[in-house]
């Protein structure tokens, strides 16, 4: 898919070290493959950081969440997705996942990842080369209330545990076509939550579609996942709970030889009207 300059909304060229518009608008490609597309005047940039960025990416190719994954890949394939679109993409593991198999269906699929930290993009970016897919990928650091996209032009738009703008899902996605949006149910790692608080509290999920959508399916993915220490600290580093929990609460997670935790996912299956 063709990414947008941020200025004047015209379509960006890539070579190997930059995206330039028509109006001569140009951007750096960083050397990781990413390139920046947030106007920082406008946004502030902010997100994950290099050292939650790595707890992701450790976390996850250890497969603790692979049957998110495997449920990614089968509504995908289910609707013949080929242009995805992964807001807030995080380090790509999901999406980089979702367009190994789309491949090897024999559906020649493109992905293009957005995330407003330039730390874990270089980690994405750094996947699809190693995975040889960078090829059919773009990364770019950029907002999810104004994606570098032009209208109608994606067939699904993958929403992993990321911030919802319906309007703007709205006006990329073509009309008929999929957005997966995964949330964390009530006891997503509960068994984690009370080994840290005292008092622990569920999750209050939102399992509705957005406006403008209508909502297909829910699929609820529930397991539970043995951690060992070595992988416990990247589990806590990944999660919302690690930047509001005092340091005296998250040293518990030290004296804990391994964690036995419920996993809970729902994954809403949702149709653009």
């Amino acid at each position: 898919m063709e990414l947008i300059c941020p200025v004047c909304s015209r379509g960006l060229v890539a070579d190997t070290h930059r995206y330039i518009c028509p109006k001569g608008h140009s951007f750096d490609r960083a050397k990781s493959g990413y390139v920046n597309l947030l106007q920082r005047q406008r946004h502030r940039q902010r997100g994950d950081d290099a050292e939650m960025a790595k707890a992701r990416r450790d976390f996850l190719n250890a497969g603790y969440y692979q049957p998110l994954l495997d449920a990614l890949i089968q509504q995908t394939v289910t609707h013949h997705a080929s242009r995805i679109a992964d807001i807030g993409c995080g380090e790509g593991w999901y999406s980089c996942g979702v367009l190994h198999q789309l491949t090897e269906q024999g559906i020649a699929a493109e992905l293009t990842g957005i995330d407003i930290s330039p730390e874990i993009l270089r980690f994405a970016a750094a996947r699809a080369a190693k995975e040889l897919a960078s090829s059919k990928t773009d990364w770019a650091v950029a907002s999810v209330s104004r994606i570098p996209l032009a209208d109608n032009s994606c067939d699904c738009i993958l929403n992993l545990f990321a911030p919802c703008e319906p309007a703007e899902f709205g006006r990329i996605l073509k009309k008929g076509c999929l957005l997966l949006r995964a949330i964390p149910l009530e006891r997503h790692l509960w068994e984690l939550k009370q080994m840290i608080y005292d008092v622990p509290y569920e999750n209050r999920p939102v399992c509705s579609a957005p406006e403008g959508f209508c909502l297909e399916q829910i699929q609820n993915i529930t397991y539970k996942i043995t951690v060992p220490q070595s992988h416990l600290h990247a589990l806590f580093a990944m999660t919302p709970y690690a930047h509001k929990t005092s340091p005296s609460d998250a040293a518990k997670l030290l004296h804990a030889d391994q964690l036995e935790t419920t996993v809970s996912f729902g994954l809403l299956c949702c149709i653009k009207r």
